[in-house]
């Protein structure tokens, strides 16, 4: 994790900028949110492509999909909050049921919203967005990651799901970065314990790994950007290798990322497992590195529960 940080809203508008030259037929639509968001960057470029929708979440996704029936490749922006909640029934039945081909960016995810409160601060979108039909869901790593899922959604037909945190990120990619639907990335081979992340969570998998690391503990991280559809072989083959697995999202544990690897350990490889993210509760507003304390989401917290896995694993009371 060599280099600079790069804010992940900056890469996003950077890569509208870049699709929208080689799609042109794509259009980015906001809900009053693009200076927030930098889709301001695609405005400036493409002005007669930026369409202006107001505070209206729901006309913002109906509209969508009536451009997605005439040919367009509709990129509506908005805060995550506002897609998975206030909007959920337009891209339920309007994008999702008829499979149509919009990609929905949710931008401002988990506890780096910090100070915005429970109406912006969305720790839900994942658990929300994998349970619909035809969705498709990301969380990208770092920025390159983040542009590498942004030309992958523009490439693959149907709905898709990605989300930006507005959190500066080191780089874990480098430029020549490519994401596949359905693949994760080994980061980090290992042998006493999994950590399996997404999103940013998987820099803070990393750190984890080194603080272990200074105990004789060998983790393997692996990278999980695609949620749904999601590595199947991979998280199989990872735990049936280590043993035991820790899974660590910026969101809801509850029927997020964290269940999703459950739901595969479940029916290919039983191992001991704990979920690091945001419990049964609405996040709390404050700064960005007390959330991550206060809701023990830090490396120090996948470390501990790194140790309690490997002690179930073997059958050591905890």
């Amino acid at each position: 994790m060599n280099g600079a940080a790069i804010e992940m809203r900056d890469a996003f508008g950077q890569t509208l900028v870049e699709l929208g030259a080689q799609y042109p037929n794509m259009i980015v639509l906001d809900a009053d949110l693009h200076t927030s968001s930098k889709a301001t960057m695609f405005k400036k470029a493409y002005p007669e492509r930026f369409l202006q929708v107001g505070i209206a979440e729901q006309n913002l996704f109906g509209i969508s999909a009536g451009l997605a029936l005439s040919g367009f490749l509709p990129f509506p922006s908005t805060f995550a909050a506002f897609a998975s909640r206030r909007a959920l029934d337009q891209i339920a039945i309007s994008i999702c049921f008829p499979n149509l081909n919009v990609k929905i960016p949710g931008s401002y995810v988990g506890l780096p919203t910090s100070r915005a409160g429970a109406s912006h601060n969305c720790i839900e979108d994942i658990a929300i967005m994998r349970a619909l039909p035809n969705m498709r869901v990301a969380d990208p790593a770092d920025a390159a990651d983040l542009r590498a899922i942004m030309h992958a959604a523009a490439e693959v037909r149907g709905p898709v799901y990605f989300r930006i945190a507005r959190l500066a990120m080191p780089p874990i990619f480098g430029p020549d970065h490519r994401f596949e639907w359905g693949k994760g990335v080994l980061l980090r081979e290992g042998r006493d314990v999994t950590l399996f992340g997404t999103g940013i969570m998987t820099t803070f998998c990393l750190k984890a790994a080194d603080l272990l690391a200074h105990e004789g503990i060998r983790a393997e991280v692996v990278h999980l950007g695609s949620i749904k559809p999601i590595d199947r072989e991979l998280i199989a083959s990872s735990a049936a290798r280590t043993g035991c697995a820790v899974t660590a999202e910026n969101a809801t544990i509850n029927g997020g990322f964290g269940a999703a690897v459950l739901e595969v350990l479940s029916e290919e490889c039983p191992v001991p497992v704990r979920r690091i993210g945001v419990r049964d509760r609405w996040a709390d507003s404050g700064g960005i590195k007390e959330l991550f304390t206060h809701h023990h989401m830090q490396p120090e917290d996948i470390a501990e529960a790194a140790r309690k896995v490997i002690s179930q694993k073997k059958g050591v009371q905890v």
